[in-house]
């Protein structure tokens, strides 16, 4: 595969992040806010690129095999049903298409925002962490290192 040949297949991609998080009346589609993150992770590993573009080719050939000319021809059921067979016979690149859509969407302000959270870091403003007393370690650093060196 060629560097950008994800990019290359935009269209096809935000059909399938839609399928895997299609839109409700309160929340944008996967399609909409995880594209940029799924193109920015596969952007920054070749392997990962490969893997997606590749996976994508799989899922054209499934979807023309269920009798449509493409993904983008098929209902939204048939999607739902190509993506579960490709699921099944291409493990490696469903996990790391449904990692990386699920990392973009949940993590985009948009649906932060939506889900009633603080899109905001998580430090040194965000998310208080009550306090707590630490137990008392000094046995265990008294004890000294407990391997041996290489």
């Amino acid at each position: 595969m060629t560097p950008g040949a994800l990019a290359e297949r935009r269209d096809l991609l935000i059909l399938v992040l839609d399928s895997l998080v299609p839109a409700s009346a309160e929340f944008p589609g996967a399609g909409v806010v995880a594209l940029d993150h799924v193109l920015a992770v596969a952007a920054a590993s070749a392997d990962l690129e490969s893997l997606l573009s590749r996976g994508l080719q799989v899922v054209e050939e499934a979807a023309r095999a269920n009798g449509v000319s493409g993904f983008a021809q098929a209902s939204p059921d048939d999607r739902e049903s190509v993506l579960r067979q490709v699921e099944r016979s291409h493990a490696d690149f469903f996990e790391a298409l449904v990692r990386h859509t699920y990392d973009g969407y949940y993590g985009h302000a948009v649906v932060v925002t939506r889900l009633g959270l603080d899109p905001g870091p998580l430090h040194p403003r965000g998310h208080r962490i009550e306090a707590a007393d630490l137990p008392d370690l000094s046995r265990v650093t008294a004890r000294g290192p407990i391997y041996r060196q290489a």
